[in-house]
This record gives structure tokens, C-alpha cells and sequence, in this order.
């Protein structure tokens, strides 16, 4: 797989130099994720799909153990540049909403260069890490959901519980206490 790495902003960006991104090129994508993450130390990649035109189901799949292996790492793997085909691809599995997705390199900058900026001026002679501005950027827009309160005396007990069918049936003739269905007699 032909691929080019390089560095911008404390950022690793790992530029995929193919047209076609599919199972020929799935173990060497994985092994260049595999040491970047594990070996050089990279928490946060970049990684460019702006020369890729296709995709298959183990080009998809790749993707999604790169940002597994970002995630065990405390990394993020964020693409970029992706095509309208891939897009489709990735909204018809619903990876897009579980993968970060950025129309380009400059739209991450964009992002992370204010927030890099706000925490130095708070942070005299110390760097944030980038991953930090990361997490806190991406961390805003989700929404937490709020456990239901369950209070114990609402709880009902398994064997409190009757069904329908296990309700007695009155003998016929008799009165009960169920009103009958129909219309009302006429006194």
C-alpha cells in the first residue's frame, strides 16, 4: 500500500496514496496503524482518503480497527477527505455516526487551533496535549443520556404479577364484578 506520513500540529496524518482501498491493501494498512499507535507512540492519526475512490468491505473494516486501536491507546483516529461512496457506504452500516468523520485536514485544524490556544493561555509554559483538545472538542457535542430513576417501591416483584389468561373466568350466569361489553338494556 502506498501511503506518506507526516506531521502538523502535534498531529499525525497518514495520506493513503491509492485509488482503490480494499482487501489488497487491508494487513499492510493495519500493520502501518499497528506501529504508528503502538511503537511510535502516536495517540492521534489523521488519516487522508483524498486519493481513494473506492472502497470494499475490508478497506471499511480496516477503518473501523484503526479507530479501535486509537481508542485502546487514549488516541483518536480521525478521517478526512472522504469520497461519496465511501460517505454512503459508511451512513448504510451506521459507522459514520461511530467513526469521526472531517471533510478535510484544514476543517481538524480549524477546530483544534482555537482550543489549543485557549488552554496554553491558561496553562502558563505547559502544552496541552493534543489529544486533550481533541477529546474536549469532540466530547461537547455529544449528549449524555440520563439514567431512569427507579425507586425500589415501584418495582413489582415477579410472582405479584398476574396475566390475563391466568385470571379466573366467572361461570356463566353469574354476576361479577366485569361490566358486560354491548349495549345497555333499556328499562
Amino acid at each position: 500500500m502506498k501511503n506518506s506520513v507526516s506531521t502538523r500540529k502535534e498531529l499525525t496524518i497518514l495520506k493513503i496514496e491509492e485509488d482503490v482501498f480494499d482487501f489488497r491493501h487491508s494487513d499492510a494498512f493495519r500493520e502501518t496503524i499497528d506501529v504508528m499507535v503502538n511503537k511510535e507512540n502516536t495517540k492521534n492519526l489523521i488519516i487522508d482518503f483524498s486519493q481513494v475512490k473506492a472502497i470494499d468491505s475490508c478497506g471499511i473494516g480496516s477503518m473501523l480497527i484503526a479507530h479501535q486501536v486509537a481508542n485502546k491507546s487514549q488516541g483518536l483516529a480521525i478521517f478526512v477527505s472522504l469520497c461519496k461512496q465511501i460517505k454512503d457506504l459508511l451512513k448504510l452500516t451506521n459507522l459514520d455516526k461511530q467513526l469521526y468523520i472531517f471533510s478535510s485536514i484544514n476543517e481538524v485544524m480549524t477546530l483544534i487551533e482555537p482550543a489549543m490556544k485557549n488552554k496554553r493561555c491558561t496553562r502558563v509554559k505547559s502544552q496541552v496535549p493534543t489529544d486533550e483538545i481533541i477529546d474536549d472538542l469532540l466530547c461537547d457535542d455529544l449528549e449524555l443520556i440520563e439514567e431512569p430513576d427507579l425507586n425500589v417501591e415501584h418495582l413489582v416483584e415477579s410472582d405479584e404479577i398476574t396475566h390475563e389468561a391466568e385470571m379466573p373466568v366467572p361461570p356463566a350466569g353469574k354476576e361479577s364484578g366485569l361490566k358486560k361489553r354491548g349495549r345497555p338494556k333499556k328499562t
